[in-house]
């Protein structure tokens, strides 16, 4: 029963990115990274299936209102805004028809990823605001990601609400658009935080968590499927039609 109703759309894939075709020297590298390759040929696996991307904030919508989305609708999500994604993500979806959201960290828009200065992994650049505006146009979604990347769970209610509320408003005044959703840097959030992202103005959200996206589940807590670097196109098989149904 739970793989009929999968392959009947009730159930959305929400693919969770960071970097795309980073370079590559050592272990540190693979972290949150995925070749350029595999994932053209990870693209090329989805169109062929017959799947369609929507930007998430139109999944979020279609789950609060109950609405229904086409079969074999899934969405792809990049953390951070990354520049490798402009550069290998952006044209690799554009074959396709393909669009996704991008999960913007106002403060650091053509700045680097600070926040892992002191974890070891690679400090690499990020879009800038030029670049989002072009990925904008294409039918991208630009979300919230908060000002400065901080592990909200850690923070007095006060100042994580400044973070997701000033960060929502820097993009929406340097794009000129609205933004609808947020994710949780780190995945980190704690049992209020949920209700600060709604406060800020923000239709849903996505965690760090594994699973499919589907009716009746928290707009505020939605998973997603996480693509690793060692996956190529088997793990990804693995992690949409396998896993879900064990």
């Amino acid at each position: 029963m739970r793989s009929r109703f999968y392959f009947a759309g009730r159930f959305y894939p929400i693919l969770m990115y960071h970097k795309v075709g980073a370079e590559h020297g050592g272990h540190a590298d693979s972290f949150l990274n995925v070749r350029a390759r595999d994932f053209q040929r990870q693209m090329q696996l989805m169109a062929t299936l017959g799947y369609r991307t929507r930007p998430f904030a139109e999944i979020v919508d279609a789950l609060t209102r109950g609405r229904s989305l086409p079969r074999r609708t899934f969405a792809v999500t990049f953390d951070d805004g990354y520049s490798c994604v402009g550069v290998h993500a952006a044209p690799a979806l554009e074959v396709h028809g393909f669009v996704a959201t991008v999960f913007v960290v106002s403060g650091a828009a053509g700045g680097t990823n600070l926040w892992d200065r002191s974890t070891g992994w690679p400090e690499l650049p990020l879009m800038g605001w030029e670049e989002l505006r072009r990925l904008h146009a294409l039918g991208w979604e630009i979300a919230g990601h908060t000002a400065s990347h901080p592990r909200l769970a850690c923070l007095e209610d006060a100042v994580a609400q400044a973070e997701i509320l000033e960060g929502k408003k820097a993009v929406e005044a340097q794009l000129g658009c609205a933004l609808k959703t947020f994710c949780y840097p780190f995945g980190s959030f704690n049992p209020r935080t949920p209700a600060l992202v709604r406060a800020a103005g923000f239709q849903g959200a996505c965690t760090t968590r594994s699973g499919l996206a589907q009716p009746g589940m928290d707009p505020f807590l939605l998973p997603r499927v996480k693509v690793a670097y060692r996956d190529r196109v088997s793990g990804l098989l693995y992690r949409l039609f396998v896993r879900p149904l064990l």
